[in-house]
């Protein structure tokens, strides 16, 4: 039986009231105004567990795509405040609520049992050089269909990517409007890292630059000690060691770190000044993460499909993905992450984690038009026009499988940084053979 209808004021009451009990935010403290992400610092899987609340509470449904075009309208509005969800769940009032199991599908198997290739990753710390460019690139043997080099840097293993023509977006029925139209777009040569970027390997970057002022270490990772996400900071600073991951998690995805964090890393890992991450001018060398168009490219192929593998359903043995359960508290080192090493979400070029396990960080602005514009249909194209939103692509442990599309497209703030959000870095082939 579905929830009787209520006034507008008790539906915005009860949403302020399960916001406030689920988020351990005083409700005095909460407005209707207030910003998910910018103000409440929310994220998927606070974002999660709060819809699951919600249905609960109002016996409705909230579906996991976005296909109805008012649902649509409400859900990717920028900024998200609460006065949205209210009006979400007011769309969605006479539905009556479904099991979640219908939604999060992949059962409660342990993370990291899969079968892995070798850890590249380094710890340690990197001193600065005059490195060429080709010298930073050390070729190695590939059992994968591309070239493969290995970063001196950070040691990750750097996937070629052939030039071509690849056709982008989806007209699957499932696809939503800012994946349409499928359109075709000309790419140059690109070297993207095979795994999302580690624990390890980021404490090597931040080990490995001398003092960083505080407000840069503040816009990359560091959290509000009254922040809860804090208490799943993956890495830890210490008086002798300096920077290091939590014992049992050097091979996971970096989490919680903001587009300007990812940046200044990709600045780094190519040996450029990592200072200049706030650069968002659109010059060549203004930021090493993947354009939309590279990494939707390196996740399927040239031509559309719905997961690197293929139009076939996610399997558990494909990817992480729906692992969340309603009220479950997880500590640091039980967030049922994978290592990045691991073999799944493999992509048709050899990438790991190109579907699920951790959202990454793209170099575009988000707008929900873009594939829509002519600029989405120059060559190498990527969207430099500002909307105070950056692109996410790749789905995660915490969301339902058809949030993991190769195709499907989100944004979020880039100083937002969340539980199951990571990246990976991109390098020049100008050089290389």
């Amino acid at each position: 039986m579905s929830f009787p209808a209520l006034p507008q004021i008790e539906i915005e009451q009860k949403v302020l009231a399960v916001i406030a009990e689920q988020w351990g935010i005083p409700l005095n403290d909460l407005a209707l105004s207030d910003r998910f992400f910018e103000d409440l610092h929310g994220d998927s899987m606070d974002t999660i567990g709060l819809l699951m609340e919600l249905e609960e509470t109002f016996q409705i449904t909230i579906p996991d795509d976005t296909s109805d075009p008012a649902h649509k309208e409400i859900f990717t509005r920028q900024p998200f405040r609460i006065s949205d969800l209210v009006e979400l769940v007011t769309l969605h009032m006479g539905t009556q609520a479904v099991p979640r199991a219908d939604w999060f599908r992949q059962p409660k198997t342990q993370p990291g049992t899969g079968q892995r290739v070798p850890f590249t990753q380094l710890d340690g710390i990197w001193k600065r050089s005059a490195l060429t460019e080709p010298d930073l690139f050390v070729p190695l043997e590939s059992t994968v269909p591309c070239p493969v080099w290995r970063r001196r840097t950070d040691g990750m293993r750097c996937i070629r990517i052939p030039a071509d023509t690849v056709m982008l977006g989806s007209n699957l029925p499932a696809a939503n409007p800012d994946e349409q139209p499928v359109h075709p777009v000309e790419l140059d040569s690109f070297l993207i890292d095979a795994e999302p970027v580690s624990t390890t390997a980021y404490c090597r970057f931040l080990n490995s630059v001398g003092q960083i002022p505080e407000s840069f270490l503040t816009d990359w990772f560091v959290l509000d000690p009254e922040d809860d996400r804090d208490v799943h900071m993956l890495i830890q600073h210490t008086v002798d060691y300096g920077w290091q991951p939590l014992l049992g998690t050097d091979t996971w995805p970096m989490i919680l770190v903001s587009w300007y964090g990812a940046n200044a890393y990709s600045l780094w890992a190519n040996n450029r000044l990592w200072s200049n991450y706030r650069d968002e001018v659109g010059e060549p060398e203004g930021s090493f993460l993947p354009t939309e168009a590279q990494w939707e490219y390196a996740a399927r192929g040239a031509t559309p499909r719905a997961y690197p593998w293929g139009d076939a359903p996610p399997a558990p043995e494909k990817l992480r993905a729906g692992l969340h359960r309603q009220r479950v508290n997880y500590a640091a080192q039980t967030l049922p992450l994978s290592p990045v090493n691991e073999k799944l979400g493999i992509s048709p070029f050899g990438l790991h984690h190109m579907a699920g396990n951790v959202w990454q960080w793209c170099r575009d602005w988000y707008a929900e038009d873009f594939y829509q514009q002519p600029e989405a249909t120059e060559p190498n194209a990527w969207n430099h026009n500002p909307t105070l939103v950056r692109s996410e692509r790749g789905g995660s442990w915490v969301g339902p499988n058809i949030l993991c599309r190769s195709s499907y497209r989100r944004g979020r703030p880039p100083i937002s940084r969340g539980r199951c959000l990571g990246f990976r870095c991109v390098s020049s082939v100008t050089d290389l053979p």
